[in-house]
């Protein structure tokens, strides 16, 4: 199933259901790169071009919608929940920092990045939404990651001042506080830059829900009651746990009843 969602900034995207089955193959990619976590959530979003900061917006509402609301943040008096919709409202929105350059009669335009920071030195690069070449425009987010790659390796080196300038302007537009300290709950502030390595593995946190032996075992329990499994697996996860939630209360429903009335 597919469905719509309207950005901060008026943007209309796509998006592709998270499924039960989908948690089991992320589960997977826990051993590998954040690079591989961020690229398989990445492929639910069907609207292509987005830069880090709708894909954020993206990704959170797609969790929102298919695994729910609640997310859970460490602190030394053990785990405390918080609101996931809390958090996308802290983050500020999406700001218009859109700024365009020309550097040998060629036409640059620079806004958030396009990628998330994984590891990968020349990942600022992706600064570069657009390139204009007489009337001739390259949307740099509609490419592969080689296409792209290959851009990079053949941008002028004198765009590199420009592009170090313009990360310092921006600075600000960049940095994100989803929560701020509440020395109560022993909770840090919670703010992450965009451009930093740990913006990734924030987000990629947000769909480790349920690790291999709790997914097997939540499905293998709704088994006995839904027989078919394939239904379980392509169904979202707020699903599945609404099923087990009923069942839960039939089979307490049934132990009373066994129980008799109480003479």
């Amino acid at each position: 199933m597919y469905f719509t969602y309207i950005l901060p900034n008026g943007k209309e995207i796509k998006l592709k259901e998270f499924l039960y089955k989908d948690i089991r193959t992320f589960n997977l990619y826990q051993d590998a790169s954040i690079f591989g976590r961020i690229n398989f959530l990445e492929s639910f979003i069907l609207t292509k071009g987005l830069n880090v900061i709708e894909k954020f917006y993206a990704l959170t509402y797609l969790r929102l919608q298919c695994i729910g609301s609640d997310v859970l943040l460490p602190s030394s008096k053990g785990d405390v929940g918080v609101s996931l919709e809390f958090l996308r409202e802290s983050a500020g929105g999406i700001f218009d920092i859109e700024t365009s350059l020309e550097v040998d009669d060629v036409i640059y335009t620079l806004d958030y990045p396009l990628n998330f920071n994984c590891g990968n030195d020349d990942f600022v690069l992706s600064i570069i939404n657009r390139i204009q070449i007489n009337d001739e425009v390259l949307f740099i987010g509609e490419l592969t990651d080689n296409e792209q790659q290959e851009v990079i390796e053949r941008l002028p080196k004198k765009l590199y001042n420009h592009i170090e300038k313009f990360v310092e302007d921006c600075y600000e537009y960049f940095n994100l506080t989803l929560l701020k300290k509440r020395e109560n709950l022993d909770i840090e502030t919670i703010e992450f830059n965009m451009l930093d390595y740990n913006f990734a593995h924030f987000v990629a946190s947000l769909f480790r829900i349920i690790d291999s032996a709790g997914y097997k075992e939540l499905l293998f329990s709704l088994s006995r009651r839904i027989k078919d499994v394939s239904f379980l697996a392509n169904s979202t996860y707020l699903e599945v746990y609404d099923y087990f939630d009923l069942y839960r209360r039939e089979l307490d429903e049934q132990n009373k009843s066994n129980k008799g009335p109480v003479s």
